[in-house]
Parts: C-alpha cells; sequence; structure tokens
C-alpha cells in the first residue's frame, strides 16, 4: 500500500492533476476487477470510499504554511478503504498529525461502535509501524527485545480519527485490518503536500522523521 500510493501521489503530481480526481479517472468505470468475486477489487466501491473520505475531511481547502492534507486508498482483506490525512511538519521534521478521516465499505455494519473502534485502532497501529518501528538482527538474533526499543505512538501523538462508513447492500468483509494500509501513505503525501519533501521509506524516523 505505502509502495503504490505513495507512487500513484508522485504520479497525480508529476501530471499537475488534482490527487482525487487522478484516482478516479484510474479507477474508470464501475466493475469488478473479477467478476463477482467478493476477495476482487471493485472499482466503484472504491470510487466511493475516495469520494467519501475526500468530503469528510475537507479535501482540497487551503491550508496555512507548513500544513498539508494526503489521500490514500487500500483494497486488503475484501474491504475498500480511503484516508485523508491532516498533518503539520516544522523545521526539525516533527510531523503532528491533526486527523485522520477514515472511510470504509465492508458491507452491511452491524456493530457501529464495534467498527469504528476497529478504524481507530487500525489507524493508531499504522502510525506506531510507520514511525519508528522495525526489527534488526545480530548473529540471527532480534535486538528490539521489548517496546523501549520497540516503540508505540504515545497518547499525547494520537490524532483525532473521524470513520464513516458507506451504506453497502454488498456481502459483509473483513475489518480487522483493512483501515492500516492506507495510513501511511496518506500521511507521506500529506508531508509532501505540507513541506514539498517525499518519503520513500519506512519507518520514517530513519529518514530523520518523527510523530509529535
Amino acid at each position: 500500500a505505502f509502495a503504490l500510493q505513495s507512487f500513484l501521489h508522485e504520479m497525480s503530481v508529476a501530471a499537475g492533476r488534482d490527487h482525487l480526481s487522478f484516482l478516479l479517472d484510474l479507477l474508470g468505470e464501475s466493475r469488478w476487477l473479477v467478476d463477482g468475486n467478493r476477495n476482487a477489487l471493485h472499482t466503484g466501491r472504491a470510487a466511493a470510499v475516495l469520494k467519501l473520505a475526500a468530503d469528510k475531511g475537507g479535501w482540497g481547502r487551503r491550508l496555512p504554511k507548513g500544513r498539508g492534507l494526503g489521500l490514500a486508498f487500500y483494497f486488503s482483506h475484501a474491504g475498500h478503504v480511503a484516508e485523508v490525512a491532516e498533518v503539520s511538519v516544522d523545521a526539525r521534521k516533527r510531523i503532528r498529525v491533526h486527523k485522520v478521516t477514515v472511510a470504509a465499505d465492508v458491507g452491511p455494519v452491524i456493530n457501529l461502535s464495534g467498527a469504528e473502534a476497529q478504524c481507530q485502532g487500525s489507524v493508531v497501529d499504522g502510525l506506531s509501524a510507520m514511525a519508528a518501528q522495525r526489527l534488526t538482527h545480530v548473529r540471527g538474533r532480534v535486538v528490539e527485545t521489548n517496546f523501549d526499543r520497540y516503540p508505540l505512538l504515545r497518547m499525547s501523538a494520537a490524532p483525532s480519527v473521524d470513520v464513516h462508513f458507506v451504506a453497502s447492500d454488498f456481502a459483509p468483509t473483513g475489518l480487522g485490518e483493512p483501515a492500516l494500509p492506507p495510513l501511511a501513505p496518506a500521511i507521506c503525501n500529506a508531508v509532501f503536500a505540507a513541506t514539498g519533501q517525499r518519503i520513500r521509506s519506512l519507518p520514517i524516523a530513519e529518514e530523520g522523521y518523527s510523530i509529535v
């Protein structure tokens, strides 16, 4: 998700296109990529969550210098999820994630509060992973043996997470994981919008960035 959605953003920037419009054109007409297969991407569902995330996240509005919006979509575990991240970046490469807007189509939602919590947890988990989590090995043994070396996101750095679901008649699908993959590209695309600097590897700590 990070490689694909980051590269698509680079393409839209190179083409001088609005990223939402670029992605919608790329998806084309509404269709299953494999007809009737719930484990295949449905372009209409992808377009719907992109539009919903953009609408609820205020896509296209003007922001002050040093602040930017990023958009990303991914299809995983049969779930279609798009996210808009709003971030600010200071001169010391410290990133503040102010808000993440999540839009998902996973079929009918029975337990709304549980579904929202799944998406909120995925955002926090994704932030932890993209920020500084990595495993290194010396002589076949993992060096990071506890959470002092494998840092989790602190409460003070957690963003506001706004979750929305498409009212869908498609068969219900997974929600434990699908909201995590779009998070890193959405944030890194927002960093580019704010600074003009492109992040191309994870965790972002390796490029001198931190989440605060």
